[in-house]
């Protein structure tokens, strides 16, 4: 089958879509930079089963050699992709955030928080450490006050934004740096704070990148000390890196800032979601789904949502595919088509939270949903 990297190829009526991916999803945006990337196509699903039930649903799963770790509420399941449970811990404390794994070190790190007004630890936001094998838990490392957004592994060191800091730890926990930051807001506009389960440093060789209230801003990688600082108006989601710089989407504007902190472009796209980047095009969820050129923020195309929530959009080679109470592809190339038929399918048999990106891994999508942990095949698998 042949695909090209922009688009479908198609020879006449002919449509041709390449496998979907069949490697593994370790972090929030599939990597550092937390671009929401696969290669691969993206044929249509033909059939779904889900792999564990749970009851509090707004964090993605990771994937490790056909391993899907997912966690919930107060619970972390590890389970093949047949759905086939390897092992299951019960947390003391809340799931607050997206996991994300080292498979160097084999180590599982989730993002909880502590709640109840009788715990009296100032240091409520915690980071649970538990082995990929047994799911045993190793460590627990105290990294704010109230929540722990999210995290990612560079290198062996976790990079992480609580509700009152940014830092750094080395992989036995040492604490390398601290930055302190503002708590992001939620509440004031009735959106809830168990959606903010994404907010994840983006980590390159410049810098680290995270929200602050009211702004992006870029820290130093080695030593934590501030780099720059441009406001955004209330930014909810991770930032992205692409090849020009850090992309953040923001509650009442989106803006694309160089890794020196010269703003690049600004758009009023509205967004609660952190954009998708592939190429020379940025994909940003504001009501409708918008592509944009990465170099201005012009808009190339955009099409209608039914809904839209918190979660970020996932570019393939061929699509994007978004949850939006059901999971839908758009076609990044019409291929000859009329320019409005973006549409490459919809899958309408499931329920999909729009509060959790979809993944693409080992060859299936995986969605969240209020049953629990759902994954679709493609036609032809399982």
């Amino acid at each position: 089958m042949a695909s090209t990297l922009a688009g479908c190829s198609s020879i006449g009526d002919t449509e041709e879509t390449a496998p979907l991916y069949t490697g593994n999803w370790h972090s929030f945006g599939n990597g550092p930079r937390n671009t929401n990337q696969v290669q691969g196509g993206t044929p249509k699903p033909q059939r779904h089963e889900p792999l564990t039930s749970a009851g509090w649903i707004y964090t993605p799963p990771v994937v490790h050699d056909d391993i899907v770790y997912f966690a919930t509420d107060r619970e972390v399941v590890a389970l093949d992709t047949a759905g086939t449970q390897q092992w299951t811990h019960q947390l003391d404390h809340e799931v607050s955030g997206a996991p994300c794994l080292d498979p160097d070190r084999r180590r599982l790190y989730v993002p909880t928080q502590i709640t109840g007004s009788t715990d009296e630890v100032s240091q409520r936001a915690t980071l649970h450490v538990l082995s990929l094998s047994e799911g045993e838990l190793l460590e627990a490392y105290r990294v704010g006050t109230e929540k722990t957004y999210g995290a990612t592994v560079v290198d062996g060191d976790i990079f992480i934004r609580s509700d009152s800091a940014c830092l750094r730890l080395a992989a036995d926990g040492t604490e390398r740096w601290r930055q302190s930051l503002e708590p992001l807001v939620y509440d004031e506009y009735n959106l809830g704070d168990s959606t903010a389960t994404q907010i994840v440093p983006a980590v390159d060789e410049e810098g680290v990148y995270i929200p602050d209230s009211d702004a992006i801003v870029k820290l130093d990688r080695e030593g934590g000390d501030e780099r720059f600082r441009l406001s955004v108006d209330t930014p909810y989601a991770a930032p992205t890196v692409d090849d020009g710089g850090i992309i953040q989407t923001g509650w009442q504007e989106t803006i694309a800032v160089t890794p020196s902190g010269d703003v690049r472009w600004r758009r009023d796209l509205q967004s609660r979601a952190a954009a998708a980047a592939s190429d020379d095009e940025i994909y940003v969820i504001s009501d409708d789904l918008h592509c944009l050129t990465a170099d201005t923020g012009s808009t190339k195309w955009h099409t209608h949502l039914p809904s839209e929530g918190t979660a970020a959009p996932v570019v393939t080679d061929d699509s994007v595919i978004v949850v939006s109470g059901d999971v839908r592809a758009f076609r990044r190339d019409t291929n000859g088509r009329r320019s409005d038929d973006r549409t490459q399918w919809e899958y309408t048999d499931v329920h999909a939270a729009e509060y959790a990106s979809p993944v693409v891994a080992a060859g299936r999508i995986f969605v969240s949903g209020p049953v629990g942990l759902l994954a679709l095949d493609p036609e032809g698998e399982r």
